[in-house]
C-alpha cells in the first residue's frame, strides 16, 4: 500500500513545483520572478516535469483502484488529502479561471454590478492574470461566490490571496463529495470504496479541482450532498441544498430530479411532476433569496451565454456546428455559415432540455443517480461550451449508479486522459513547440496506463442491509 500513496504525493509535489513555472500568474506575484519562466527551454522543462507528476498520480490511482477492487481496506480520504495536499499552495493548473473569480470578486468590493462589467473595470495588480477574453465580458456564475469573493476582496486585494481563498471553497467542496459519495452508494448497493476510488481519490478531481480551483466543485459537493439529504427523507432540505448549489452554478439544480424521485419513489407520472414542481419552486426561492440577500441579484442569468464565446472541441454541437459552418463558407454561404453555428448549438440545447425534461418524468427512485449523471453530461455534450473539467459534473452520480465494465472503463479512460492531457491549455495557445512537445509527452505518459484499464472491473454489489 505505501508505494502508491508515497507515488501519489510525489506526483503531486511534482505538478505543485513545475505550476511554478508553467502557470500564469500576475506579474506581480511572488512566482513571476522565477527565472525558468523567462525561456523557452525553462518553460518545456516545467510542461515535461508537469506531464510526468500527473501521470505519476494516474499511475498510483489505478495501483489503488485494483487494490480496493479486491476488496482491500484501504485510507481512502487520507490518501486523497495526501495528494491534495501538495497543490493547495500552488498557482492555479490548467486555467486562468481563478483569476478571473479574484477580479470578480473585487468587483462587487469596489461596488461594480459584475452581470454589467467585466474585470476590465478594475486597473492594477488585481487583473494581471485575468485571460484577456473574459476582461470586458459580465460574470456567468451564480451569485453565492460572487458574494464571497466580495466579501474577502474586502480585506485585500492581493489576486493571489484571493486566488487561495476561492481554492478553499474547492476544498469545501471535495469534503462534501467525500461526504455524500459514499453514502449515495450505499444506498445505490454500489461498494462505499470503489466509489469512493473512482470520485474523491481521482486526480482528475484532486489537479482540476483544488489545482485548478474551480468553483464546479461546490456545485458538484452541494449537489451531492443535496441528493444524499433527499435520500434520508429530508426532502425539503435538500431542494434548499440543491438551489444553494444552483447559485455556485447552474447546472448544480439539476439534482431537482433525483430529489423528486425519492419524494414520490412508487407513484405514477402525475405525482412525479408534481414533486418535481415541488423541489423545484424550493430549490428556485433558495436561488432567489441568496441572489437578493447577498445583494448581488440574479443578473448572471442573462450572462450564462459567455462560456459559448469559445469553442470547445468537447461540445457535439460545436462540432457540428462549426463542421456546417466551415462547409457553407466554402459553398460561399457566408451568411448562412455564420449563423449556423448558433442554430445547431440552439438545437443541441433544446435536445438537452427535452431529455432533461424525459429523465424527470421517468426516472424511478432507482435510476435517480444516473437520470442526474445523464442529465449533467447532456448539458456538458450538447451544451454551447464544454471545458475537460465539466466531466467532472457527472462522474459521482455516475459512479453510484451501479457501473458495469464498460461504463468504469469509460469513466476510468476519460479521467485519466484529461488527467494527464491537461497541461494542454489555453496558456500555450499559439506556441507550437510547447504544444508539439507536450503532445507527445501525452501521449507516451497516456497509452501505457490505458493498457491496463481492462485489469479494472467494478465491485460488487452491496445488499441492501449494508444501509
Amino acid at each position: 500500500m505505501r508505494s502508491p500513496v508515497v507515488c501519489g504525493v510525489v506526483g503531486a509535489v511534482v505538478v505543485a513545483a513545475a505550476s511554478l513555472v508553467t502557470s500564469v500568474v500576475p506579474a506581480s506575484s511572488w512566482v513571476a520572478p522565477i527565472p525558468l519562466r523567462h525561456s523557452l527551454l525553462g518553460r518545456m522543462v516545467g510542461l515535461t516535469f508537469m506531464v510526468a507528476g500527473l501521470g505519476l498520480m494516474a499511475w498510483a490511482w489505478l495501483t489503488v483502484g485494483r487494490r480496493v477492487i479486491a476488496r482491500e481496506r484501504l485510507p481512502l480520504l487520507r490518501m486523497a488529502g495526501c495528494w491534495s495536499a501538495p497543490l493547495l499552495l500552488a498557482p492555479p493548473l490548467f486555467s486562468r479561471d481563478a483569476w478571473s473569480y479574484a477580479a470578480q470578486g473585487a468587483l462587487v468590493a469596489e461596488g461594480y454590478n459584475p452581470y454589467d462589467v467585466g474585470p476590465g473595470a478594475l486597473s492594477g495588480h488585481i487583473i494581471e492574470a485575468v485571460d484577456p477574453m473574459w476582461m470586458q465580458t459580465p460574470a456567468p456564475y451564480g451569485p453565492l461566490p460572487l458574494a464571497y469573493g466580495g466579501l474577502v476582496a474586502h480585506l485585500t486585494m492581493d489576486p493571489y490571496v484571493l486566488m487561495l481563498a476561492h481554492r478553499l471553497l474547492a476544498v469545501l467542496g471535495i469534503v462534501l463529495i467525500a461526504w455524500a459519495v459514499p453514502r449515495l452508494a450505499i444506498a445505490c448497493r454500489v461498494d462505499p470504496a470503489f466509489a469512493t476510488w473512482l470520485v474523491v481519490l481521482n486526480p482528475m478531481l484532486i489537479t482540476h479541482g483544488i489545482g485548478a480551483a474551480h468553483n464546479d466543485v461546490l456545485m458538484l459537493g452541494l449537489a451531492s450532498s443535496a441528493f444524499a439529504l433527499a435520500l434520508t427523507g429530508r426532502w425539503g432540505t435538500a431542494a434548499v441544498v440543491a438551489g444553494v448549489a444552483a447559485a455556485v452554478k447552474l447546472p448544480g439544480g439539476l439534482v431537482v430530479i433525483a430529489i423528486a424521485a425519492v419524494m414520490s419513489p412508487l407513484a405514477g407520472r402525475l405525482h412525479r411532476f408534481a414533486s418535481l414542481v415541488i423541489a423545484g419552486a424550493a430549490s428556485v426561492l433558495t436561488l432567489v433569496t441568496i441572489g437578493a440577500l447577498t445583494g448581488v441579484g440574479s443578473g448572471w442569468l442573462g450572462a450564462l451565454d459567455v462560456p459559448g464565446l469559445v469553442r470547445s472541441p468537447f461540445s457535439i454541437a460545436n462540432l457540428i456546428g462549426m463542421a456546417a459552418s466551415g462547409v457553407l463558407g466554402w459553398l460561399g454561404e457566408d451568411t448562412a455559415a455564420a449563423q449556423a453555428l448558433q442554430i445547431v448549438r440552439l438545437v443541441g440545447m433544446v435536445a438537452a432540455l427535452a431529455l432533461i425534461a424525459w429523465l424527470s418524468l421517468r426516472s424511478s427512485i432507482h435510476y435517480a443517480a444516473r437520470a442526474v449523471g445523464v442529465a449533467l453530461l447532456a448539458v456538458v455534450v450538447l451544451g454551447p461550451s464544454a471545458h475537460d473539467w465539466y466531466f467532472l459534473w457527472c462522474l459521482p452520480f455516475l459512479a453510484v449508479a451501479r457501473p458495469g465494465r464498460r461504463l468504469t472503463t469509460i469513466m476510468t479512460a476519460v479521467s485519466l486522459i484529461f488527467t494527464i492531457a491537461a497541461p494542454l491549455n489555453s496558456s500555450l495557445r499559439g506556441a507550437t513547440i510547447p504544444i508539439l512537445t507536450t503532445t507527445a509527452l501525452v501521449i507516451a505518459m497516456a497509452v501505457p496506463l490505458l493498457s491496463h484499464l481492462r485489469t479494472l472491473q467494478p465491485a460488487r454489489k452491496v445488499p441492501a442491509t449494508a444501509a
